[in-house]
């Protein structure tokens, strides 16, 4: 059964992609047991939605970039972890990017505003998924990603189902990116 969810989010630029998949491509093998998630929905959520109404979304975000969005600073992904069954790469970040994940948990308010800057790389199901990921952590702990500059924030659907899909609705330039 397919369902739509929306989340708010920034990209990683083609440099911090081609890190990412060098360091996932070294150990991928030795962890089959994981669902890697493939490189276009490697993202970092600012706010997790769930079921909405888009348009709605959208024009909220559009007063929100009206009255204007932090200028962008460097990030970059370092380190690994686990939340659950779930395998990420920590997010190096200065205050801008909290900022921006407030202004925006402001506006929406998602039910869940907790912010963790991380992208997701993998996920681990049945009996013992929790255990998988957090086997799988130590071989990403030492992940050091090329700082980038996130150009956009970005409105996605998320369709879940057989073969889950991300399309992005909207997007609003950040000033500082290379939008």
């Amino acid at each position: 059964m397919e369902s739509a969810r929306l989340f708010v989010a920034v990209w990683p630029d083609a440099a911090a992609r081609a890190a990412i998949r060098g360091d996932l491509d070294a150990i991928r093998a030795a962890h089959p047991e994981l669902r890697w998630q493939p490189e276009e929905r490697w993202h970092l959520t600012l706010a997790f939605l769930g079921a909405a109404d888009p348009s709605a979304v959208a024009r909220r975000l559009d007063t929100l970039a009206r009255r204007g969005l932090p200028v962008a600073e460097p990030v970059r992904t370092v380190g690994a972890g686990t939340f659950g069954p779930v395998l990420w790469l920590g997010v190096e970040h200065g205050a801008w990017l909290r900022g921006l994940a407030d202004h925006v948990h402001d506006v929406l308010r998602p039910a869940d505003r907790r912010f963790r800057a991380h992208v997701t790389v993998a996920r681990a199901r049945g009996e013992g998924a929790e255990r998988t990921a957090r086997e799988a952590a130590p071989s990403l702990a030492q992940h050091l990603g090329p700082h980038w500059l996130p150009d956009a924030l970005t409105l996605v659907e998320s369709r879940t189902g057989p073969i889950p899909t991300y399309h992005v609705l909207h997007h609003w330039p950040l000033s500082g990116g290379a939008a």
